[in-house]
């Protein structure tokens, strides 16, 4: 009996110690937000800054760098059509200056 409750008392304590750490590396939705901001910026700077053409724009995807803490933790994404075997990363270096990662 007492082996029974010493296993269920690791179990208890896997499942709730999972749990926590599942839940504490889960974006926010203010994060979730920025993300989508983030890529829309990213777009925007495509555009209108370095003049790329909508059409040459393969695919522009939000990745989540767990690894990273707060609003540094999401990375741009981008695939050109023209370049498919590369992609390119953007994120904020500073405030409202977009950095490329490559």
């Amino acid at each position: 009996m007492k082996n029974i409750l010493i296993f269920l008392g690791i179990v208890a304590v896997l499942i709730i110690g999972g749990s926590i750490l599942y839940f504490s590396t889960q974006p926010t939705s203010a994060e979730l937000e920025y993300s989508e901001q983030l890529k829309w910026d990213v777009h925007k700077y495509l555009i209108n800054e370095k003049n790329y053409v909508e059409e040459n724009i393969e695919e522009i995807k939000v990745t989540d760098n767990a690894k990273l803490k707060g609003k540094k933790r999401f990375e741009i994404a981008v695939v050109f059509k023209d370049d498919k075997d590369s992609v390119y990363y953007y994120q904020y270096e500073n405030p409202g200056k977009l950095n490329n990662l490559q």
